[in-house]
């Protein structure tokens, strides 16, 4: 089993670097996600802010790290000066960063990071709106045309990071970020922006075992630029604040949940706040892969157990297949419902769900939530993972995972939404196996929440019957109910022929009732 010294320290809390390095020749990706709980005026999960980034460990003393951000929506907090319109709102980062040791101790270690990006900021053009169409009102000038610039910024902070114990670590990060004090010269007037910007960084983390890390950051701007604007179009200097916790599947993979109102996900925009809405708390979501770090010790399958890693149907089983496995999956129903699932399991507790998508069709009523999601013919994007945090084949009472998924609606309305559940699985004997799947998407039309319960039953060598329930507690969702027969063509491929009164099999079609009965199938390899 992995031990306290396998797992990589954090390199940042929050939006706040720390002094440490990960090693020479290690690696570590990771994707994250920030938004607000509310909708704003953008609609949908609201002015969402993705953010990917690769660290790498040139030397024991060098870090190197690459990064992108993409933030499309238009601004949380209406703008009274722009009424009736309101600007569309475009940020994109791109850069790199070096992170150096500079000195250091037995518990004590100091380091400088410098970042190098290009920040391209666009008012009055984002998400569907072309930057070059006419017409459209910015937050710079009165000219009503879109405003876009490419900026060249960068950063600077000095880490001091002292390890006050064995679980306690302390930092505090002198830093400067250079940013534009004016978009729009030559674009209908030039307006105020950030500007540089000198900050202060107070953090902390506490370790509590091996798996989870919770910490605290708060970044003080002083000025002499700003660090965010309100509804009003007024610029002031506001703390950015984070607290979360980090919990390790295992050495290879993490998970990250906090709450903030930093909106930047680059080291120079770190220390910005959600546009329009400065004091706006906001959930940041991360996921993490450190491809070289130690996995969890391979599952010990049988052949029954193996075939319960292929899912369910609407109901998910708490399995995935071992390291190194492809799982794919497509869909088809008697309505014209067609979905389908890359996914690859980067450990023997994780699966990425590389790219799931497909189109809803013929779901009636057509509530809100279904106008929003589940219209007819509008491709569906989705994008998350599954972890397992509890397996009974390795002397657990139950198997325990979680997953979550992000992504859109890419028809006309572009509302995107975030789908995450647990999933329960209990292995009474070798022919029957019940799940617990309690699961919501969250949104900003209506939140649908429901437990999903349903059982596996082994019928014969190369046959399963597979009942499900979701019912639907709330959000304006609906029950449903599946039954489906599978057939096992081996341990690894399976095909479902079923019966469903569901939307659908993706995400929020497992909260929403049609009042079609669907006839489908679905086939699932491994390999």
């Amino acid at each position: 089993l992995p031990s306290w010294d396998d797992y990589l320290p954090l390199l940042r809390l929050g939006q706040l670097p720390t002094a440490t390095l990960i090693p020479e020749t290690f690696s570590q990706l990771s994707f994250q996600q920030v938004s607000p709980g509310d909708g704003g005026a953008a609609g949908g999960t609201g002015n969402q802010n993705y953010g990917f980034r690769a660290d790498f460990g040139l030397t024991p003393s060098v870090m190197a790290s690459a990064f992108y951000t993409y933030a499309d929506d238009p601004l949380f907090a209406p703008i009274p000066s722009r009424e009736p319109s309101q600007p569309a709102n475009l940020w994109n980062s791109a850069g790199a960063s070096l992170r150096a040791r500079l000195t250091g101790g037995r518990n004590w270690q100091l380091a400088a990071e410098g970042s190098l990006e290009l920040f391209a900021v666009g008012s009055g053009c984002g998400g569907t709106v072309s930057c070059d169409d006419a017409g459209t009102a910015n937050i710079f000038n009165n000219s009503g045309q879109s405003v876009f610039t490419n900026n060249l910024v960068g950063s600077l902070s000095l880490p001091l990071t002292w390890q006050a114990s064995r679980q306690l670590q302390l930092s505090l990060v002198p830093a400067v970020s250079f940013l534009p004090d004016s978009q729009g010269s030559g674009q209908g007037g030039a307006g105020e922006f950030y500007g540089t910007t000198i900050s202060l960084g107070l953090g902390a983390s506490y370790r509590l075992g091996n798996q989870v890390q919770l910490f605290a950051s708060a970044l003080l701007p002083f000025g002499p630029g700003s660090n965010a604007f309100d509804a009003d179009l007024v610029y002031s200097r506001v703390p950015i604040l984070s607290a979360g916790a980090n919990i390790a599947v295992n050495p290879r993979i993490g998970l990250e949940a906090s709450i903030t109102n930093g909106f930047g996900l680059s080291p120079a925009t770190a220390i910005l706040a959600l546009p329009s809405a400065p004091t706006e708390p906001m959930l940041n979501a991360r996921f993490i892969w450190n491809p070289g770090a130690m996995d969890s010790p391979a599952v010990p399958f049988t052949t029954r157990s193996r075939s319960l890693s292929l899912g369910g149907l609407t109901v998910a089983t708490a399995l995935v297949p071992p390291s190194g496995t492809t799982q794919v999956w497509l869909n088809a129903d008697s309505e014209g419902n067609i979905f389908g699932q890359l996914a690859y399991s980067l450990s023997n507790d994780f699966q990425l769900q590389v790219f799931s998508a497909g189109e809803f069709n013929q779901v009636t009523p057509v509530t809100n939530l279904v106008a929003n999601y589940a219209n007819d013919g509008s491709l569906n994007t989705r994008f998350g993972g599954k972890a397992v945090f509890l397996q009974q084949l390795r002397g657990a009472p139950v198997s325990l995972a979680g997953t979550v998924t992000l992504g859109q609606n890419r028809g006309s309305n572009f509302q995107g939404y975030l789908y995450a559940d647990l999933a329960a699985t209990w292995e009474a004997n070798r022919w029957l196996a019940f799940n617990l799947n309690p699961k919501l998407a969250w949104n900003g039309v209506a939140t649908p929440v429901g437990i999903g319960l349903g059982a596996n039953l082994q019928i014969s060598r190369n046959l399963q019957l597979i009942p499900e329930l979701n019912w639907v507690t709330s959000g304006a969702g609906d029950s449903n109910a599946s039954l489906a027969l599978r057939w096992l063509a081996g341990a690894t491929t399976a095909i479902d022929l079923y019966v469903s009164n569901a939307a659908g099999l993706l995400d929020m079609g497992q909260l929403l009732q049609t009042n079609q009965t669907r006839l489908g199938a679905k086939l699932t390899l491994q390999f």
